[in-house]
């Protein structure tokens, strides 16, 4: 779990986390976090910094193997980390150091963000494919309600989104443990072929659709059903997506 922790605060939020990811995929949680000063600007709306204390309760309930606070001004070797993939890669640090401390390796990685409410429980380990990555489809590309459970897949966007104007989301993602050092190097690895993502291809978003093509991984869209929880402050804005955010 890397990035600004936002409204992990929020009990529904880490509550969801125990209940719908923990509990059905059991294993170790890694936490990446970093503060930003007094305030930020999501998508051109203020939002206030909540203080570290404000995430005690909630780090405390999701009690994680490793915690690291990174520093504001630490772009952790990145000239600009707006994306905050850079953050991955440190995670996948304290995941190997782990590893090698207790003489094994994981089986599979979830990447996800603190801010995001997980609304539908993850499917179970025996599931999970060894061969594939695994993201969360972009809502507004779907035309019919998500189904429950986990027998549809998607190999790629839907009409009307074309997938070669888009990236893939990044905020959620199933992976096995065989790919984590490439994708969660994304910020490190130079000459990405973004020009596959059309007119998107100066997006961050593209970068995930880019590296897997790159390194020639396959990936499915499943059903998870994952949100981020925004604070109300951004809520306020009338152009927010409805479809990958819930206040």
């Amino acid at each position: 779990m890397t990035g600004i922790p936002r409204t992990l605060y929020k009990e529904e939020v880490y509550v969801a986390y125990r209940r719908q990811a923990l509990n059905n995929l059991p294993g170790d949680l890694f936490l990446i976090l970093q503060l930003k000063d007094k305030a930020e600007k999501v998508h051109g709306v203020e939002i206030t910094v909540n203080h570290r204390d404000s995430y005690e309760s909630a780090i405390k309930y999701l009690s994680p193997k490793r915690l690291q606070w990174i520093p504001i001004s630490d772009n952790i070797g990145v000239k600009d980390d707006i994306t905050g993939y850079a953050k991955w890669k440190r995670c996948l640090d304290h995941i190997e150091q782990a590893e090698k401390e207790n003489g094994f390796q994981y089986d599979f990685i979830v990447r996800t963000r603190p801010d995001i409410f997980i609304a539908k429980d993850l499917p179970t380990e025996d599931l999970l494919p060894h061969d594939r990555v695994l993201i969360n489809p972009y809502y507004e590309c779907l035309l019919d309600d998500i189904p429950p459970g986990y027998t549809k897949k998607w190999s790629d966007h839907q009409s009307p989104c074309d997938n070669k104007n888009y990236g893939l989301s990044d905020f959620f993602t199933i992976l096995p443990r065989k790919f984590a050092n490439i994708f969660l190097n994304i910020s490190y690895i130079p000459n990405l072929p973004r020009h596959i993502c059309g007119s998107r291809s100066s997006h961050p978003e593209c970068g995930v659709r880019a590296i897997l093509f790159k390194y020639n991984i396959t990936f499915e869209l499943w059903p998870f059903v994952v949100k981020i929880m925004r604070p109300t402050q951004f809520c306020h804005n009338r152009v927010w997506n409805h479809f990958n955010s819930w206040c």
